[in-house]
This record gives C-alpha cells, structure tokens and sequence, in this order.
C-alpha cells in the first residue's frame, strides 16, 4: 500500500512538472499536495527509526599486542653502526636513539632471537 501511494505521489509530481499548462495544479492545490508529502515523509521516517534496531554502544577498538619473546631463547645483538662517526665538519656524531626489534629466528633444532 504504502508502494501504490508513494507511486500515485511520484506520478502526481511528475504531472505538475511536465504536463501542460492547462493541466497543471493551481497554487491553491499545490500547497495541499505539499502539505501531504511532507506529512507522509515524516511519518515514512518515523516508521524507519522504529524498524531499525537500537545502535549498539562502539567498543574501543583493542589493539593486538604481540607478546614479548620468552626470556629463556638465546638472543643475539646485531647492531648497524656507522662507517664514520665524525661528521663532515669533524665533529664527532652522538648518539641521540635507538630502535630496538626483536625477531624470532630458527635453525633446525635451536630457536634464537636476533635483537
């Protein structure tokens, strides 16, 4: 039902945009016709908010956290280091940081962590 009427309305719009002239709605008619679609919109959108389910309250995201590398693998430190620790001015670099990664490695039979 609610299909036919929307339908019979989009017909009656179209009939006042593109009929001719001695066809057309007066003012006067006009502004009934307006009054019942807004009318039918609002309570087209009523109908929705209350089909649609209640909005579920957004849980923060959790990110996943690797856990660390047990204490008990062998590790081994491989650091890159500069050629040169003299700038080009010849002062002598500092060191201002470091990035740390740990990688779990495997040769057959022996896990170690390459650090």
């Amino acid at each position: 039902a609610l299909n036919a009427k929307l339908t019979h309305e989009n017909a009656l719009l179209k009939r006042m945009k593109f009929a001719a002239q001695s066809e057309r709605f007066n003012a006067e008619q006009r502004s009934l016709l307006e009054d019942e679609i807004e009318a039918d919109l609002a309570a087209v959108a009523i109908e929705i908010e209350h089909l649609q389910p209640p909005a579920a309250v957004p849980e923060a995201k959790q990110q996943p956290k690797r856990q660390s590398l047990p204490a008990h693998l062998p590790r081994r430190e491989i650091r890159h280091e500069p050629e040169s620790t003299t700038c080009a001015c010849g002062c002598a670099m500092k060191r201002i940081g470091e990035d740390v990664a740990e990688k779990l490695d495997y040769v057959p039979g022996v896990f170690t962590v390459e650090r």
